[in-house]
């Protein structure tokens, strides 16, 4: 099989020739050893979506202006509208990641109740523009070696807690619920505007329809996540699209019933211990045969070396014999690799991963 038939074979629950191998195109720099792994049957996932700043954006604000400017955290970035202005500051990551600047928050977009006017404007604003020309011409780009992985958006709940910050989202929950309650009325409503949009386009099989993290508990996503799965799930899986969730929390098993509520094709970014506390199977038995794992295998063991490294992959993977799985590097892949030393450590370890896979029975 080539390497994304492979990928689409477990999203398909039938058999492929061996355990697929997949990473986040945008973890793997460019170069001679994605050469090699690529070589060895690694597919690229590749992102497009409404909330992320991909290689061809889908997203305008024609109504609003975006200005940047150096500050002293690193970039300001101010949003003028009708309703007001508002901005807020980004430091710069300490991360190597190979196409994207890692950003993070400083200071939030909310600093006092009246910038609710133009938050909320800014995201009434935004138009979702799809083009189907460029949809194919990626999937041209990526050949048998990659496909299309949409994220269409988070429950507006959960990505009210990256829009605004942690902090001031658990604030503002509270201190101001009215205009809280507004803000999640228009975010769902340029999730509906964004999902009629990519669905007048083809070109993709997987979308991902939220995520498990650590600063929720099970009661918050059985009341946001598990209702927005279903609602756009139905929609996404009658034009034969299969739709997951990004699980990469570290404390997962209080999490364990929400994914078997959600019933989800595929489970991407699952880490098992000793990042999470939930080992696979014990996550096969909450989601059942049919749904496709991605399992991340977490960095951490490759500084154990070659070896160990390539004893637990095939322990891993004997664990579940069900062939819906996967190997998708999809939380750390190369990002930290700033030196030479770190270098020959990730690099043995993706090997051992590699070998593992080559020598299992399938």
């Amino acid at each position: 099989m080539e390497a994304c038939e492979r990928l689409l074979a477990i999203l398909e629950n039938k058999c492929p020739d061996k355990v697929p191998l997949s990473i986040f195109t945008e973890l793997l720099p460019r170069g001679y050893f994605e050469r090699l792994l690529r070589n060895r049957g690694l597919s690229l996932l590749t992102h497009v979506g409404p909330i992320i700043d991909d290689m061809f954006p889908i997203c305008d604000t024609p109504n609003v202006a975006t200005t940047q400017r150096r500050s002293n955290l690193g970039t300001e970035t101010i949003y003028e509208t009708p309703a007001g202005k508002i901005s807020y500051e980004q430091r710069t990551g300490g991360t190597r990641i190979a196409t994207l600047d890692w950003m993070i928050p400083a200071t939030p977009l909310i600093k006092k109740v009246e910038d609710y006017s133009p938050l909320i404007y800014l995201i009434n604003d935004t138009e979702i523009k799809v083009d189907a020309k460029k949809f194919k011409l990626l999937v041209d780009d990526l050949g048998p070696d990659g496909i299309i992985h949409v994220i269409l958006g988070l429950p507006p709940y959960v990505e009210a807690q990256y829009l605004l910050g942690l902090e001031c989202w658990s604030y503002e929950k509270h201190d101001h619920p009215k205009q809280f309650a507004r803000l999640l009325e228009a975010l769902e409503a340029r999730n509906e505007r964004a999902a009629q949009a990519l669905l007048a386009v083809d070109d993709y099989r997987m979308v991902y329809l939220g995520d498990i993290s650590d600063n929720l508990d099970s009661r918050d996503y059985a009341k946001h996540a598990i209702p927005f799965f279903g609602k756009y799930s139905k929609i996404f899986r009658a034009r034969g699209k299969k739709c997951g969730i990004h699980a990469h929390a570290k404390f997962l098993k209080r999490n364990k019933q929400v994914l078997a509520d959600m019933s989800v094709d595929f489970i991407e970014s699952y880490t098992p211990p000793p990042y999470s506390d939930l080992d696979l199977p014990e996550l096969r038995e909450a989601v059942g045969d049919d749904a496709a794992i991605f399992i991340n295998i977490p960095e951490v063991v490759f500084y154990e070396g070659y070896d160990k490294t390539k004893k637990y992959t095939k322990r891993l993977l004997k664990s579940d014999p069900s062939y819906n799985k996967a190997i998708c590097f999809s939380e750390v892949g190369m990002a930290l690799v700033n030196n030479q030393e770190v270098r020959n450590i990730f690099e043995e370890g993706f090997r051992a991963v590699v070998d593992a896979i080559d020598e299992m029975p399938y």
